[in-house]
Parts: structure tokens; C-alpha cells; sequence
């Protein structure tokens, strides 16, 4: 029997959930993936896998054959202004390829994963007395890319072009999370790299950063929910918590039993080590971002706490995991990891998130 639902980006932290998440409600479900051993080794055989790249079209249109809905999770991140051909060609012109493959197979439904990151954001850093801002909604979505910003520039481009072919007549709807957090987020995201170097001891700095999280199981389900019942061509946001970053890492202080950074640090240093991240990362060989640079430092001055309010009334969305539960269950998964083997990484995406922190060798800021 053909597969009825085609995963891109089902070996990463949210993918991986999601294509559970539908094997086990009894659906037929193909993923694409570079890494035929990561993918069988995560779903058992329970998922059929398609061997392809986003950036090679011939798969994405052997991938499509017989589906009916595609979950476009699949992409890339990295920050800095080096990597932004490699960011352009998977996560737009990738993005427009599964697009006219999926036109072509006739998928009757497709979902695309955006990022609540790329939503407008009042400055955290300008005060310590910040006034009451409204909650931002799927609404305030910039009418140009942010500056300085190669992933969330790519995010943004193609979301753009997802909305075109919904215009069009396309059967795409748009979701775009916030960070989310739970086990398994083994690439990390920067929210997990978050957990790692706090466990690690390396957080002696915060930035007045304001965050929303959403459990990346309820996420799932927001996933389906849009699937479902979503309006062609809407943006749904997928959010659930709103903290502040201090707030964030005083909670894991209280898991841990580690100490939590006192100190602040201001825009300025943060915006420094940016530029000079970004210079270093030029002369950088490998294919490895730089962990500070300018679109991560001026992400260390965003306050997004967003409203999920759309996506409760019009999905029937009602995320209530506890914040402290999920961080419970990502201390829980980052303490254990390395004790098991693992599978090489695939090509995977996450949502330009919006945690930012410090570490306290180079004084590196990190932002999705």
C-alpha cells in the first residue's frame, strides 16, 4: 500500500516526534531522509523510507508519489553571514521544489513549518523597566527580512513563497512554533545547547531575552491540528509558555541543584563578540557555524511572547504541559546522553528559536 503521508526532516527533534506521534494513530507514513539507518533506527520499520535530499528534485518527486499530506518540516540551520547559499538552497529553493513536486503528485494537503521567530519583537535590552507590550500574534509578521540574519532571511523567503502557491490555489497552511522543548533534542537546538551548557557549568551570563516554549509532544499535536483543520494559507502560531530567559534558567537552577547566572550581560559586549564571531566564522574552513554572530546577537535583544490564541479557537489547541515537566524531561535526556549509541545526524530542521545565552569562554550567545 502507497503511503498516504510524506515527513521531510523526520530524524529531528520535532519530526521524530511527529512521525510517532502519526504512526501510532494507525497512519501510513513515508519520510524523507538522507540517512536511511538514522531513520530506520528510530522508527523500526514502522515508517517507509524514501532516500532524498531537498535539494535534489528527482527525490523530492519520487518521495511524493501516492501521498496525500506532507509535513515540510525538513531544512537546515546555521547562523552567519557565510552560510547563506547553503541556507537559500535548502530551506527557499528546497522548499519551492517540494512545492511543485508536490503539485505534481497532486498532494491534496501540505503542511509547512515556519518560525514564530521570524515574527516582529519589542527590544529587551534598551531598559530594565520594560513596559507592557502585547502578546504577538500571526499578524506581525515583518513586511521585509531581518537584517544581518542569513536563517531567519531563508525562513522568511520562504515562507513567502509557501503563501504565493496558497494564493495560487495551492493546499498549503503555514505553522510556524516557538522553542520547542522536550527529550531527544540530540542536534541540539539552541534551546537544548541551552540545558547542555548549563548542566556543563558554562552559563555565567544571562540577556534580557524574552522566550516562549511549547512542548515538542503538544507541539506534535498542534502539527496535526493544523493538518486538519487549518485555513489555506494561514500562519498558525505554536507556542505556549512565555518567560523571560533569567526566569527559564532559574528553573533550571531548581532542577539541578546548579547555580544560575546573576549577572546581565548588556547588548553591547553581546553585539561585539557578534561581529567578531562573524569575522572569524569567514575564515573558517569546515562546515560548522560559528556559535555567536551577528543575527545571534541581535536575537539576545528580542522580547517575543507570542499569543496562541488563533490556533485554541480555530484548531481546538490547547497545550497544558506544565513548563517544569519538560524541562524535567530535557534534563533527564541531556544528563544521559552519550550513554547510548547513536546514529549519524541527517538533515534535519528546527524553528528559528528565540532562547539566547551566554558562554562563559568567549562570552557566545546562541538564538534560533
Amino acid at each position: 500500500m502507497s503511503s498516504q503521508i510524506l515527513v521531510t526532516g523526520a530524524t529531528g527533534f520535532i519530526g521524530r516526534q511527529l512521525v510517532r506521534d502519526l504512526i501510532g494513530a494507525g497512519h501510513d507514513v513515508r519520510v524523507l531522509a538522507r540517512n536511511g539507518k538514522k531513520a530506520e533506527a528510530l522508527f523500526g520499520g514502522a515508517a517507509e523510507v524514501s532516500l532524498g535530499d531537498l535539494c535534489n528534485p528527482a527525490s523530492l518527486r519520487e518521495a511524493c508519489r501516492g501521498i496525500d499530506l506532507i509535513y515540510h518540516i525538513g531544512g537546515i540551520y546555521r547562523f552567519g553571514l557565510r552560510h547563506r547559499r547553503e541556507l537559500w538552497e535548502t530551506n527557499v529553493t528546497g522548499t519551492e521544489s517540494l512545492l511543485q513536486a508536490a503539485a505534481a503528485a497532486g498532494v491534496s494537503r501540505m503542511v509547512y513549518l515556519s518560525s514564530g521567530g521570524l515574527l516582529k519583537a519589542a527590544c529587551g535590552n534598551s531598559s530594565k523597566k520594560t513596559p507592557f507590550r502585547p502578546l504577538l500574534t500571526e499578524d506581525d509578521f515583518p513586511s521585509s527580512p531581518p537584517p544581518f540574519s542569513s536563517y531567519k532571511g531563508s525562513k522568511w523567503h520562504a515562507e513567502k513563497k509557501v503563501l504565493e502557491w496558497a494564493k495560487r490555489g495551492f493546499p498549503v497552511v503555514v505553522a510556524s512554533p516557538t522553542c520547542p522543548i522536550g527529550a531527544e533534542d540530540e542536534l541540539p537546538t539552541p534551546t537544548g545547547q541551552i540545558i547542555r551548557d548549563f548542566l556543563a557549568g558554562r552559563f555565567p551570563f544571562y540577556c534580557r531575552t524574552g522566550l516562549n516554549f511549547v512542548a515538542v509532544d503538544e507541539l506534535s499535536a498542534g502539527l496535526q491540528r493544523v493538518a486538519r483543520k487549518g485555513r489555506i494559507g494561514e500562519r498558525y502560531l505554536l507556542g505556549h509558555h512565555n518567560l523571560w530567559l533569567k526566569h527559564f534558567l532559574d528553573i533550571l537552577s531548581e532542577e539541578t541543584g546548579l547555580p544560575a547566572p546573576r549577572t546581565a550581560l548588556p547588548f553591547w559586549a553581546v553585539c561585539l563578540a557578534g561581529c567578531g564571531g562573524e569575522a572569524l566564522d569567514f575564515f573558517h574552513s569546515g562546515d560548522r557555524a560559528a556559535r555567536i554572530c551577528l543575527e545571534s546577537a541581535l536575537q539576545s535583544a528580542r522580547i517575543q511572547f507570542f499569543s496562541n490564541a488563533k490556533a485554541r479557537e480555530e484548531l481546538g489547541w490547547n497545550p497544558t504541559r506544565p513548563i517544569r515537566a519538560s524541562i524535567q524531561e530535557a534534563i533527564a535526556w541531556s544528563r544521559n546522553l552519550g550513554r547510548e549509541p547513536r546514529v549519524s545526524d541527517d538533515l534535519q530542521a528546527q524553528p528559528a528559536l528565540a532562547g539566547t545565552y551566554a558562554d562563559s569562554r568567549s562570552a557566545q550567545t546562541h538564538v534560533g
